[in-house]
């Protein structure tokens, strides 16, 4: 299990750019240093951006892991 910068891989967050708790997938890093977060989510759909830099990821509420769990 990968943790960087206060991020677990599995763990579950917001992403802001797709306003929905994401699982965090893998952490890779892109050119100039920058980091890239691949994430899930159960109802991903043809606007979902399963690619996200890793400063779109906040914690998420305890409301928001129990609607992810809910499906």
């Amino acid at each position: 299990m990968k943790i960087e910068k206060g991020l677990k891989v599995g763990g579950i967050y917001h992403s802001s750019q797709n306003n929905k708790a994401v699982r965090l997938v893998s952490i890779n890093r892109i050119e100039r240093g920058l980091r890239v977060a691949t994430i899930k989510h159960h109802g991903q759909d043809h606007l979902f951006q399963s690619e996200v830099y890793l400063s779109d990821l906040s914690k998420a509420t305890a409301e928001q892991v129990a609607s992810y769990f809910s499906r």
